[in-house]
């Protein structure tokens, strides 16, 4: 049976719309980097819509503070002052650890480089046989492993029903010309097994509320038509979506490579649709 296809907005360039709007709620990975190198034409796109006195917040999935992904941006030579806020899903999640509502002692999962997420919280790192619940900031080996190298454990936390705290619903990201799996495709498994799960992050409300609050504060009712840009279907556009909230979904990063027609198939499978769509951000 046929249907018809519903299509975004395809835009060049934002100046095509940017009177439309006086805000901007940006993503990070895979909008400003790949992972291993800046895209120059966002970083010039943001730094100018900045100067003009868009409010310019950037939220991200990291499971680490916004502190420490300002310094990874620096070091990949973010030299322009482009943002005003960085927002992470670690910095709402370490809010969650430290109000002890999931127990002090967690099992968790994920690379090393996410351990600064524990820094000035009240909850341990103990074996899973000693834990009050599962914490997922990503995987262990993320480029030899998937979310199915873990279900023996969820299996089992699942008996002992535990909870699982995720600080990046992310399911996959862009690195360089990868896709890598995320935290949330763990997340995603233990809840189809009927785990319970705690996502932290887009596309969930609290991340968006934040940087809402970081936009009012140049000027409660001054800024009033805020656009979310990103390149997550699932993340970004959806929480755009349910903030309602117009949005503008960049195709160089999870769907780097993808063909138009295949854009827009997925967008219609999921019932998630952005305002508009561009290549990659460019003024």
């Amino acid at each position: 049976m046929a249907y018809d296809i519903k299509k975004p907005i395809k835009i060049n360039n934002f100046s095509e719309v940017y009177e439309k709007y006086d805000s901007v709620i940006c993503d990070i990975w895979g909008v400003i980097h790949n992972g291993h190198k800046l895209f120059r034409s966002s970083v010039d796109c943001l730094y100018k819509l900045k100067n003009m006195g868009y409010p310019i917040i950037l939220v991200s999935n990291a499971p680490r503070p916004g502190e420490e992904i300002k310094l990874m941006l620096k070091n990949m030579g973010l030299e322009k002052n482009c943002y005003d806020k960085i927002i992470t899903s670690g910095d709402l999640t370490q809010k969650i650890l430290n109000d002890g509502s999931l127990g002090q002692n967690c099992y968790h999962i994920g690379p090393d480089r996410d351990l600064k997420i524990f820094e000035g919280v009240g909850v341990k790192r103990v074996s899973f046989d000693k834990s009050d619940f599962i914490f997922i900031t990503g995987l262990f080996n993320d480029e030899e492993e998937d979310e199915n190298t873990y279900l023996p454990l969820l299996e089992e936390s699942k008996k002992r029903k535990l909870k699982l705290l995720c600080a990046n619903p992310d399911i996959w990201v862009q690195r360089g010309n990868d896709l890598i799996p995320c935290a949330g495709a763990i997340s995603k498994k233990y809840e189809t097994i009927g785990g319970k799960v705690i996502n932290i992050g887009k596309p969930f409300q609290p991340i968006f509320d934040e940087a809402i609050k970081n936009i009012d504060s140049f000027g409660k009712g001054k800024f009033s038509s805020t656009i979310v840009i990103g390149d997550g279907i699932d993340t970004d556009i959806k929480g755009a979506n349910d903030y309602k909230l117009d949005s503008l979904l960049t195709l160089g990063g999870l769907f780097s490579g993808q063909k138009i027609d295949e854009v827009y198939k997925v967008i219609n499978n999921k019932k998630v649709f952005p305002t508009y769509l561009i290549d990659e951000l460019t003024y």
